[in-house]
């Protein structure tokens, strides 16, 4: 019987994850690891808290993580935990580095220690920043280039990864990068079920700036299969070359392919709830350096390990709203607990930049 590590398990991806696992491998023993921080939900896993083993831990405490380890000698990791929102971010940075940055050494440090037979760390396409208009999209070679402290922390993590891979390659460690995701359990913070919660109040969709930010979107469960393919893949040791040439590294992009603009996904939401877009969306001040287009290319994962999404983007927009309207008691909780998650930059942006 295969034992997991999944940390963030009681957040958006990490619980879709741990779901997702309990279907492929119903007899795997899962160890499901959160701090229960801001974006921490045990509502997230409680239909399958009976088939896994809860641990409440902060990743970016080693003493405490070891202890995890060595008492439940996990066969496969993956670190899913992150504190991942721009916004918060750029009034907090410092809890973002020491989740993203510190908890990534840390999980490493532990899979160096208590040895595993892989571990995978997720990151995100933030991490190369804006893409410039003369290129198409990012590549595994692109150099991590982030602007927000969101991003600068999570690629500080990648960094140590990447030290960890090179310096002991026997170590099986993996890295992953996503294009934003979609689907059920995502806190009401983000773009897509902030505005169908805000609809559903009868709130208009708050939209950035002019909107045309772009981005490339990603379900949430093809997301979970790609990593599960990674963690799973017979790679092979890391070549000399990789040294100069991290394309040769394992790590591997997660896209769908589909890029779509920020006001693009308000109308897809209004109209999905059958209102008219006009009368609901509404442009407010824009949050300081907000990166205006990015896209990942996946042909490394698509060619090497075989992967392909399985989700048609707007039947799953679709499903995804409907989602969050038939458990509008998940959401109304959320909010209940955590207070309002829309940001006002023209009444926090003055503070938050002193």
């Amino acid at each position: 019987m295969a034992v997991y590590l999944v940390t963030g398990a009681a957040g958006f991806i990490g619980a879709n994850y741990v779901h997702r696992l309990l279907e492929w491998e119903p007899d795997a023993q899962v160890i499901a690891v959160d701090y229960i921080g801001f974006a921490g939900n045990m509502t997230n896993v409680a239909a399958v808290i009976d088939r896994i083993v809860f641990e409440q831990a902060d990743i970016a405490d080693l003493a405490a993580m070891e202890a995890l380890y060595r008492a439940h000698r996990p066969d496969f990791v993956v670190n899913f935990a992150a504190e991942s929102h721009n916004d918060r971010a750029i009034v907090g940075p410092s809890a973002f580095m020491r989740s993203n940055a510190l908890g990534a050494q840390v999980m490493a440090e532990c899979s160096r220690l208590v040895p595993v037979k892989s571990h995978v760390h997720v990151s995100t396409i933030e991490v190369y920043g804006e893409l410039p208009p003369s290129e198409p999209w990012f590549t595994e070679r692109s150099p991590l280039n982030a602007k927000t402290p969101y991003s600068a922390s999570k690629a500080a993590g990648d960094q140590m990864v990447r030290a960890y891979m090179a310096t002991y390659p026997a170590m099986n460690i993996r890295l992953t990068h996503c294009a934003n995701n979609f689907g059920p359990y995502q806190l009401p913070e983000k773009l897509i079920p902030l505005a169908v919660t805000n609809v559903l109040r009868g709130r208009k969709v708050p939209v950035y700036g002019d909107g045309l930010q772009s981005r490339d979107w990603l379900h949430v469960t093809d997301h979970c299969d790609a990593v599960h393919k990674v963690l799973h893949a017979d790679l092979g040791p890391i070549p000399r070359a990789a040294a100069t040439d991290p394309g040769l590294l394992p790590i591997f992009d997660i896209s769908a392919r589909h890029e779509v603009t920020n006001l693009e996904i308000a109308h897809l939401v209004v109209t999905a709830l059958g209102l008219e877009p006009s009368e609901w969306i509404e442009h407010i001040e824009d949050r300081p350096n907000h990166d205006r287009r990015y896209v990942i290319n996946p042909e490394k994962l698509e060619t090497e390990l075989g992967w392909r999404p399985t989700h048609q983007f707007e039947t799953a927009m679709a499903e995804t709203v409907r989602w969050y309207r038939d458990n509008r008691d998940w959401w109304e909780q959320v909010i209940a607990a955590k207070g309002e998650l829309a940001f006002d930059w023209s009444q926090v942006a003055p503070a938050a930049m002193n």
